[in-house]
């Protein structure tokens, strides 16, 4: 970054005797300065981000030494931000013809000791030989957070807060008699298995498709938004069900087809849609978007992949749902139905297994083994989830106990470890069975780490007393700065996988974790990369110094379940 004042490159004779607007036409950077902007210029290949000669001035409030590449820069982004910076620059290079294609995107910066600070971000960005981004120039500006709303996203759509203010202003436009409209949710229905079967950058490709196709067919939809994720906003003037039924399957025709064109080839959508009238089902923004977000979750179960909301029904029928997995949640701890799978964390130079990680697994009554997706969210709403993450360290203790020679690591939630008593029952826990603690590593998602930091700065030293570790989980997803790390003494940073799986194809991925990687070495935490899926994902991060590995290449989960006699003494 150029350290010069703003008055260099401009003679102070001639600002001033000329007055301070010939200044600004002699010198452009007191004019950008003035405006709280500052340009630049981002060699994505080599991650070498330089800014304009203004910066210092500019960016004064933000560490030096996060600003001179891509993803030192990403830490400043928090995660509430309207949209994404990569996202949008993503999109630019998939449209380059070229000569570059502009992207804009409005995201906050952390600003230390302070509120965080909105900027808006419009530039260019061209694209190598195979689509990927390669370079990006443009301009930031800081702005007030009252501009956002008006901010585009997946394929320069308005998002959440812009849909729910023109909602808002429709509803109150309306007249007696005027004819009803349909507020609609629009939701890629197999996204997860996307991220799984293709990488987060393909499912990313087929948002940006899905929002291309209804920004392209507004004719069809009044307006439409992003919400989050791949669920998409949509107004639609109709007056009845009939008009709704037909307006609504030729949208999902169009945004469905063709298979969307990602770096990882075609890809074959589905969406479902969910309805609500207006003012039929609500006289509010917020309440019509969660009519349909209800009906949409409806919608899941119906051959068309639509419904429309229907008062009490949907409610009832996910409660039914939710009461059933409840009950079973209930069930397999009082049977003794909760297992775990312990996965293997290896050496990245000798493959040497260093810790197991043990992950939740329920048996149904058939027999079949289920993974933490088909109970936890629902564990963590009805407050289930203290009791499963208690069963999961029993369980790995008592291995501990069983094979002296073994390490592991257990996760617990925010709910379990905000728990009154819960550092209790933990001591108990360790207490009788003498020698665990040394050989167990407490787990946290990141975001424990944004939590009021002199509270679980407190907790995390208690934790550590009794001679255990700490590891921070999904490392890089939540922005938490590596000062945070060092003040709470965590051990382990596991990159988060979404970056990791990835590496052999994405080159931001390959920034970011070296980055990561390079930060947590001068840091002197130990490093574990998630999701290691491929040979190359390997050769990459042993060479970047990352220590441990984990993912399906290295080890599959395996449970292990307690001796009998043991079963039988902790029923009784």
């Amino acid at each position: 970054m150029d350290g010069r004042s703003q008055t260099d490159g401009a003679d102070a004779g001639e600002i001033a005797g000329g007055g301070v607007a010939d200044a600004f036409a002699l010198d452009p950077r007191l004019s950008l300065g003035r405006l709280g902007a500052v340009v630049y210029d981002w060699d994505i290949a080599s991650d070498c981000l330089t800014w304009g000669a203004n910066a210092a001035e500019t960016l004064a409030a933000f560490p030096t030494e996060a600003l001179g590449t891509g993803a030192g820069f990403a830490t400043l982004v928090t995660a509430d931000s309207p949209s994404s910076r990569e996202l949008a620059i993503r999109e630019a290079a998939a449209g380059d013809g070229g000569g570059g294609a502009p992207y804009r995107a409005v995201y906050r910066l952390a600003v230390a000791g302070g509120a965080a600070r909105t900027v808006e971000d419009i530039g260019r960005c061209t694209a190598d030989a195979i689509g990927r981004p390669a370079r990006a120039h443009g301009l930031m500006r800081f702005i007030a957070d009252q501009e956002t709303p008006s901010v585009g996203g997946v394929a320069g759509l308005p998002e959440r807060r812009a849909f729910a203010c023109a909602l808002e202003a429709r509803l109150a436009a309306a007249r007696p008699g005027d004819a009803a409209f349909a507020v609609l949710i629009v939701g890629i229905e197999n996204l997860g298995e996307l991220n799984r079967r293709y990488g987060y950058e393909a499912a990313d490709q087929a948002i940006a498709a899905v929002g291309q196709r209804l920004a392209a067919n507004l004719r069809s939809v009044d307006k439409a938004a992003h919400l989050a994720g791949g669920k998409f906003a949509a107004l639609l003037s109709t007056a009845n069900e009939e008009q709704l039924t037909v307006a609504v399957a030729r949208v999902g025709q169009r945004a469905a087809s063709p298979p969307a064109v990602t770096t990882a080839g075609p890809v074959a959508l589905t969406v479902r849609i969910g309805a609500a009238f207006a003012p039929r089902h609500g006289r509010n923004a917020a309440r019509l978007l969660q009519c349909a977000e209800e009906a949409f979750e409806l919608a899941a179960g119906e051959p068309r992949r639509f419904a429309i909301y229907q008062p009490g029904y949907a409610t009832s029928e996910a409660r039914r749902r939710e009461a059933a997995v409840v009950d079973e949640i209930v069930a397999a701890l009082n049977q003794r139905r909760v297992l775990v799978a312990y996965q293997p964390v290896v050496g990245a130079v000798d493959g040497r297994v260093a810790f197991h990680e043990a992950l939740l697994r329920v048996q149904q009554n058939d027999g079949e083994i289920v993974g933490p997706a088909a109970f936890l969210s629902v564990a963590e709403r009805v407050g289930l989830i203290g009791q499963l993450d208690q069963r999961a360290l029993e369980l790995t203790l008592d291995r501990l106990v069983a094979e002296p020679g073994l390490h592991a690591s257990v996760n617990f939630s925010v709910t379990s470890l905000r728990a009154p008593g819960w550092l209790e029952g933990f001591k108990g826990a360790l207490a009788v069975r003498p020698g665990a603690a040394p050989r167990l590593i407490i787990e946290i998602v990141e975001t424990v780490a944004l939590e009021p930091i002199d509270e679980i700065e407190r907790l995390l030293a208690a934790i550590k007393a009794f001679g255990v570790r700490i590891a921070i989980d999904d490392f890089g997803a939540g922005h938490t700065s590596f000062r945070n790390l060092r003040r709470l003494g965590v051990d382990i940073v596991k990159i988060d996988g979404a970056f990791v799986q990835n590496l052999a194809s994405s080159l931001d991925d390959r920034v970011f974790v070296r980055s990561l990687a390079d930060l947590a070495r001068h840091l002197g935490l130990t490093t574990v990369a998630e999701w290691v899926q491929d040979d190359e994902a390997r050769r990459l991060l042993r060479g970047w110094g990352v220590d441990l590995l984990q993912g399906e290449l290295i080890g599959r989960p395996e449970i292990w379940a307690p001796p009998e006699p043991a079963l039988r003494a902790r029923a009784g």
